[in-house]
C-alpha cells in the first residue's frame, strides 16, 4: 500500500515537498482553505534565487529571470548617502508574481498526480500519543502517515500541538511583521530615477521599515511595522517616500492588503512523530525582509529527501531529524545569524541609526553579493564577528550604541557556539537541551537590549 502524507496547506514548501514524493509514488492530497487555485498568493511579486527551481528538481519558467537589482539603505539623516549593495555583472535573480509563481509550481503538483482539495479550513492536529495522525478540518477529519504543516506563520497545527513535544507554539512581538504592501501607478516625467530599490530602516522612531522599489510601470510600496497599523501610518509613509520617490503615483494598480509574516529565526524544533513544519509554520524566512520563497522551497526538497531516506515509512522524529539537521546546516544556521542583526535594528532609537549610517559603521562591501546567493539571503552574509569587533572601534563616541554592538557580538559568538552542539541524530534530552539554549538567546537579547 501506497504511503499516505497530507500537506496542510499550499505553501511553496509544502507543495515542493508533495510534488517530489509524489512522483516517487506516495499518495499525496493538499488541504488548503483557498477556494479555488487562482486564489493561491498574494497579489505581489518577489525576488529570489535563480537557483531555486533547478534546485528543486523543476524547470525554470520561461520569464523571470532579470540582472540582479542592488538595493540602497537609508538612515533617518537625509544629508546622509544611503549604503548600496555591490552587485557583479552577468548576477542574475527571479522575479516573479506570486500568482505566476504558483501558476508554475501548480503545474508539476497536479502532473505528479497530487490530489487538491480548495476551501477546507484546518483547525487542529488529531494525535494518538507522541504522534501526529491526522488533520481535523471544516470538511471532516483526514489521516495519514506523514503530515507536512505548511499552513503558515499561524498555523492551526504548530500552535495547537502539545507543549511538551517542544515545538514552539506561538510567536512574539518581533517574530513578525504586519506588512503593508502595494503598486501604485509611476509617474511620468521622472525617468531619471537614482535607486530602483530604496529600503528605509528607521521612519520618525516607528519600528520597522518600509520600501519603495521602482519598476517600469509601477512603484513597489511596503510598510512593515511589529505592530498593528492601518489607513493613518500608510498614508504617513505613503507621503515619506512621495517626497523621495516624485514618481509615485497616487493611482493603486495592485495589492494594497496587510498581512501577517514571520521574520525570525527558525524555530528550534520542526519535526515529531508523524509531523514536520515547512516554510511559514517554521519561520523560514529571511528576518529582515520577511521573504521566505526560496528558503522555504529548499526546504521542501530538504524534506522530501528525509522522507525518502526512511525506507520503513515511520516518519517518526527520528526519522525525520535528518530534515532538521540538513536544513539548518545549509540555512537555518546563517538565518539565526540574520536574525541577530535584525534584533539589533528594532532595538536602536533614530539617532542610533543616523549614528550607524552617518560614520559608515555597515558599508557597501558588507552588502555585496556573490553569484551563489539570493540578494536578500547574502544581505548581511559577510558581517562575521571579526567584522562586528572591528565596528565596535568606530562607535567609541556612543556608549549606548557601542553597548548594543557588543551585545550582538557577545551574541554571535554564543549563536555559533550554539551551533556547534546541534544534535546531528535525535536523543530528545539532547535536543530539548540545546532548543532551550536557542530561544533563550535570542529571548535575552531582546530584552536586554
Amino acid at each position: 500500500m501506497r504511503k499516505k502524507i497530507i500537506v496542510a496547506g499550499a505553501g511553496h514548501g509544502g507543495l515542493v515537498a508533495a510534488y517530489r514524493l509524489a512522483i516517487k509514488g506516495y499518495d499525496v492530497t493538499v488541504y488548503e482553505r483557498a477556494e479555488q487555485e487562482s486564489d493561491l498568493g498574494y497579489p505581489w511579486e518577489d525576488f529570489f534565487d535563480v537557483n531555486t527551481f533547478p534546485d528543486a528538481g523543476l524547470p525554470m519558467p520561461e520569464t523571470g529571470k532579470i540582472p540582479k537589482v542592488p538595493i540602497s539603505f537609508y538612515g533617518p539623516n537625509p544629508d546622509d548617502d544611503p549604503i548600496c549593495q555591490t552587485v557583479n555583472d552577468g548576477e542574475y535573480e527571479m522575479h516573479m508574481y506570486r500568482k505566476d509563481l504558483y501558476a508554475h509550481l501548480m503545474k508539476y503538483v497536479k502532473d505528479a498526480g497530487v490530489k487538491m482539495v480548495y476551501g477546507c479550513e484546518i483547525q487542529e492536529p488529531i494525535m494518538i500519543g507522541n504522534r501526529v495522525i491526522g488533520i481535523k478540518t471544516s470538511k471532516g477529519d483526514f489521516t495519514a502517515e506523514l503530515i507536512i504543516d505548511a499552513c503558515g506563520v499561524d498555523s492551526p497545527l504548530r500552535t495547537k500541538l502539545p507543549s511538551y513535544l517542544g515545538i514552539q507554539n506561538e510567536l512574539k512581538k518581533y517574530d513578525y511583521f504586519y506588512a503593508y504592501r502595494a503598486y501604485y501607478n509611476r509617474l511620468e516625467g521622472f525617468e531619471d530615477v537614482k535607486d530602483e530599490y530604496k529600503v528605509y530602516f528607521v521612519d520618525d522612531g516607528k519600528e520597522g521599515l518600509s520600501w519603495a522599489v521602482t519598476t517600469k510601470d509601477s512603484v513597489d510600496l511596503l510598510v512593515g511595522r511589529f505592530e498593528p497599523f492601518g489607513d493613518d501610518e500608510i498614508k504617513r509613509m505613503y507621503n515619506i517616500c512621495k517626497q523621495d520617490n516624485p514618481h509615485l503615483g497616487s493611482e493603486l494598480l495592485l495589492g494594497g492588503q496587510i498581512c501577517k509574516i514571520p521574520v525570525r529565526q527558525p524555530i528550534a524544533i520542526l519535526v515529531a512523530d508523524g509531523y514536520a513544519a515547512v516554510g511559514d509554520s517554521a519561520c523560514m524566512t529571511v528576518p529582515i525582509v520577511g521573504s521566505g520563497i526560496a528558503n522555504s522551497i529548499r526546504a521542501g526538497v530538504l524534506l522530501s529527501k528525509a522522507v525518502l531516506a526512511d525506507k520503513n515509512g515511520e516518519f517518526s522524529i527520528h526519522t525525520l531529524w535528518k530534515y532538521q539537521t540538513d536544513y539548518y546546516k545549509e540555512i537555518g544556521a546563517s538565518m539565526a545569524t540574520v536574525d541577530l542583526f535584525k534584533i539589533f535594528l528594532t532595538r536602536i532609537t533614530k539617532d542610533d541609526f543616523a549614528f550607524f549610517f552617518g560614520n559608515k559603521i555597515l558599508t557597501s562591501e558588507d552588502l555585496s553579493i556573490n553569484s551563489n546567493e539570493t540578494s536578500v539571503k547574502a544581505m548581511f552574509s559577510n558581517i562575521t564577528f571579526s567584522i562586528i569587533v572591528d565596528r565596535l572601534k568606530k562607535v567609541g563616541g556612543n556608549p549606548d550604541l557601542l553597548k548594543k554592538l557588543g551585545s550582538i557580538a557577545l551574541s554571535a559568538g554564543k549563536l555559533k557556539l550554539i551551533m556547534t552542539r546541534f544534535p546531528s541524530a535525535y536523543n530528545r534530552a539532547a535536543v530539548i537541551k540545546w532548543a532551550n539554549r536557542y530561544n533563550k538567546l535570542f529571548a535575552g537579547l531582546v530584552e536586554d537590549l
